[in-house]
């Protein structure tokens, strides 16, 4: 029998409570120092670099991490990353020089990584077939909401002081209370089992794009949002309010979006999202005075477009995929995102850096047309994907392959849309990829034209010339 949400959350309590904490030290560390790099008069290209090494840790950490925690041990892992992202955190106001930053930053990324490693493994011991769907809806929720609070921990004190670091180092050092005080006996080991990016491609070029597109946006929200908001003018408290809103639009909107796209084609609700990125991104440009007075209103609705992305690219692999390829092709994705991710915040202060503070939504404006322009490209063929094939939509949020293994999608065969095998089945290795495509190459499995069914015409030596241009 299912448990009641009550009675889910105190049982998880302990590890909400570390997630809470994690999120909320980690998103008050990222607005902090980018606002902190612009008022210590670092150029925006260095503040860009700092920003981007977080993610290049991070990354580290999904392709280490599982070997780490299953050698020594989850509680050892979780306190031994916890008191160093806490050291980290407050060596930053002890050296304030941009390399020693970028190197913190990285160091930051690696932790923290590892020790959403940890939460996502235990709250996965703790979840049953029939509460990992409310488990995983109450740890989205806490985890947005920690980054969302952190956002408004910035109006505790000026950031040229030093108590704002210490806040957000005690905050990493909370996150260790809990689990480091659990009667709960461990997890089992972790797997670190990854879906090549070849394979991923092969299997999803939409899906492989659209990840990427989500990462590069992401990283110049969280990494440069904050300079942005302030280029413009606005005080800290101000730009606090920017950032929770950008994260709160998209807290909001991700579910419904991601119910609309079970119920209508997936790729048709990311063209729409994507453009309405890009309406939002090149609004400034035509009333740049009318969003400078609401630039809050304007920071929620960009973030109801921007948050979603990652999640509809992954719900669109995850079309193609048997469920027990679900957690290693999460494993690849989020690799692709966190090294995406890493160009977002050099791309975006290099824009604000040499055209100005609107740079950044134009910035916006045209990764949203491009990954719009792909989706479409790759709708061009043939027969479309039916509504009853697609699979359902789990928000989850975008830290370690772990999480996707709280998804009810993994163990729950009903789910997949390859009902018969021998017509509508994913190939999963390149090479029977391959002898399903059509002689120019085009029948990719995720194209909304798929490889023609049992009974259809097959395309002309015309069309397959059409097709290919």
């Amino acid at each position: 029998m299912p448990r009641s949400p009550v009675a889910l959350i105190i049982a998880l309590s302990a590890t909400l409570f570390a997630a809470f904490a994690l999120n909320s030290g980690a998103s008050l560390q990222s607005s902090l120092l980018a606002l902190r790099a612009s008022a210590e008069g670092f150029a925006p290209i260095f503040t860009g670099i700092i920003m981007a090494s977080y993610y290049i840790g991070f990354v580290a950490g999904i392709i280490w991490g599982a070997s780490l925690v299953n050698r020594v041990g989850h509680i050892r892992t979780f306190a031994a990353l916890a008191s160093t992202g806490s050291a980290i955190t407050l060596l930053h106001a002890v050296f304030v020089d941009p390399i020693t930053w970028s190197l913190f930053r990285a160091l930051t990324g690696l932790c923290v990584s590892g020790l959403y490693l940890v939460i996502e493994s235990w709250l996965n011991a703790q979840a049953d077939n029939t509460s990992r769907g409310g488990t995983i809806a109450i740890y989205m929720t806490v985890s947005l909401g920690g980054l969302a609070i952190g956002q408004l921990l910035l109006n505790v004190s000026p950031i040229s002081s030093f108590e704002l670091f210490t806040v957000a180092s005690v905050l990493l050092s909370l996150s260790l209370v809990p689990l480091a005080l659990t009667r709960q006996p461990p997890p089992t080991a972790v797997s670190g089992e990854r879906m090549t990016f070849r394979r991923l491609y092969n299997i999803s070029p939409l899906g492989f794009v659209a990840a990427s597109g989500a990462g590069v946006l992401s990283g110049a929200i969280y990494g440069v949002g904050p300079v942005f908001a302030a280029s413009l003018g606005l005080p800290t408290h101000d730009v606090a309010y920017f950032m929770f809103f950008v994260i709160l639009g998209g807290m909001i909107m991700q579910f419904p979006i991601g119910k609309i796209s079970d119920m209508v084609p997936r790729q048709y609700v990311m063209i729409v999202v994507l453009f309405g990125l890009a309406i939002c991104g090149l609004l400034p440009l035509a009333a740049p005075e009318l969003i400078r007075s609401n630039l809050t209103l304007w920071g929620g609705i960009t973030g109801v477009f921007i948050m979603p992305i990652y999640g509809l690219a992954v719900a669109y692999v995850n079309d193609y995929l048997e469920p027990e390829d679900i957690v290693p092709a999460s494993g690849g994705l989020l690799i692709i995102y966190g090294a995406s991710a890493a160009t977002g915040p050099l791309l975006g202060a290099s824009a604000i850096g040499h055209m100005g503070p609107w740079a950044l939504p134009v910035f916006f404006a045209i990764v949203g047309i491009c990954v719009a322009s792909f989706a479409i490209y790759r709708a061009g063929f043939g027969r479309r994907i039916s509504i009853e094939e697609q699979g359902q939509f789990v928000a989850v949020p975008r830290t370690t392959p772990m999480a996707f293994e709280l998804s009810p999608i993994t163990d729950d065969p009903g789910q997949t849309p390859h009902d018969n095998a021998a017509s509508t089945s994913v190939p999963r290795d390149p090479d029977e990829i391959a002898e399903m495509m059509t002689p120019d190459g085009t029948a990719h499995p995720d194209d909304i034209g798929q490889v023609p069914v049992e009974g259809e015409d097959q395309p002309s030596d015309s069309a397959d010339k059409t097709n290919s241009k």
